[in-house]
């Protein structure tokens, strides 16, 4: 065991190998996420404790619902749309197939 928190502190003096935009994405990555967490707390919050108040002849559980959801998906659009910005070919597969095989043999 003793050697297994040796290694781990060793893996921690290795650099890794992000370059300084992928290092500003985790970062941004990291506050949408925890922002879309609030977020979906928070609507169900207003929507239990502000049930009884109206604002335009709609209830406030509705308007957190009329502007969360929409709110929410964006937030989750733009993860993504992020995640595919910053891929830059990581994770593409080698193409090993054969594009004009052998039909017959000489």
């Amino acid at each position: 065991m003793a050697s297994r928190i040796q290694q781990r502190f060793a893996d921690l003096d290795t650099p890794d190998d992000l370059t300084d935009e992928d290092e500003i994405w985790v970062l941004i990555r990291f506050s949408l996420v925890v922002s879309r967490v609030v977020l979906f707390i928070a609507i169900i919050a207003i929507s239990e404790i502000m049930e009884s108040y109206f604002l335009y002849n709609l209830s406030m559980a509705i308007w957190s619902l009329i502007i969360g959801i929409p709110l929410f998906i964006l937030i989750s659009m733009g993860i993504l749309f992020g995640d595919r910005l910053m891929d830059n070919g990581k994770n593409k597969s080698v193409e090993t197939t054969v594009l004009r095989p052998i039909r017959e043999r000489l």
